[in-house]
């Protein structure tokens, strides 16, 4: 059972890592095909050429609503920086993007492809928190359409969602002191993944708790790989 108190008090620590001066490029509203409307908050990597940039779908952690996707900025921002366009979706009804909800980010993805911004092909998934647990779901129920996932941390929260992922990329990290327990779980989901068929890069953070800085000097070669294949 997640800690209500703990998780919220992990997301605003997200929330204070957020310069003031850092918004989306645009935002778009998604109309779904069972009726529902997803925001989605979008960065383009201006720095890195006009496009068409790879696309990497940024999972916000929590409730996945309007402000904790906000909270989410400080990633994309940084992975703008190196080159992905990035997009955040907004819950539409305040529930997390696992189960039914999960459903919808695979649409949301097929509608943004449509942009000249993007480029054709594979996507990828992060997500912090909440969001890297949903971002392992997701990208299990069709490995096929994504690149990797990176899940800063995440775990899986139900072990049927998870079937073959067929060889997909997987790069976890959770914090040795993880303020929900999660770095407990860090052996059975390895497990969990490599029996899956998943390609694993997990470790420990020590001295990290729920949230923590990335250590882009480990993950971006990890990235890196990704495009090269």
């Amino acid at each position: 059972m997640i800690n209500r108190s703990i998780l919220i008090k992990s997301l605003l620590l997200l929330l204070l890592m957020l310069p003031a001066w850092l918004y989306a490029n645009t935002e778009e509203l998604i109309k779904l095909d069972d009726g529902s409307t997803v925001k989605v908050f979008i960065f383009y990597p201006e720095e890195r050429g006009k496009g068409p940039w790879p696309l990497c779908v940024l999972m916000p952690g929590g409730t996945a609503n309007e402000y904790v996707a906000r909270a989410q900025f400080w990633l994309g921002h940084e992975l703008a920086k190196r080159g992905w366009a990035i997009a955040v979706p907004v819950s539409p009804d305040g529930t997390p993007f696992f189960g039914a909800n999960a459903k919808k980010i695979p649409e949301v993805i097929e509608h943004l492809k449509q942009s000249d911004a993007i480029r054709p092909g594979k996507s990828l998934l992060v997500g912090v928190s909440n969001g890297g647990s949903a971002a392992i779901e997701i990208a299990s129920r069709s490995p096929q359409n994504y690149l990797g996932v990176v899940a800063v941390p995440g775990i899986i929260k139900d072990d049927a969602t998870i079937g073959n992922m067929q060889g997909l990329p997987v790069y976890i990290r959770i914090g040795a002191n993880d303020s929900l327990r999660w770095n407990r779980q860090l052996p059975a989901l390895i497990e969990k993944l490599n029996a899956a068929d998943a390609k694993v890069n997990a470790e420990l953070i020590p001295g990290a708790k729920h949230v923590f800085p990335i250590d882009w000097n480990d993950l971006q070669p990890w990235l890196d790989s990704l495009e090269s294949n």
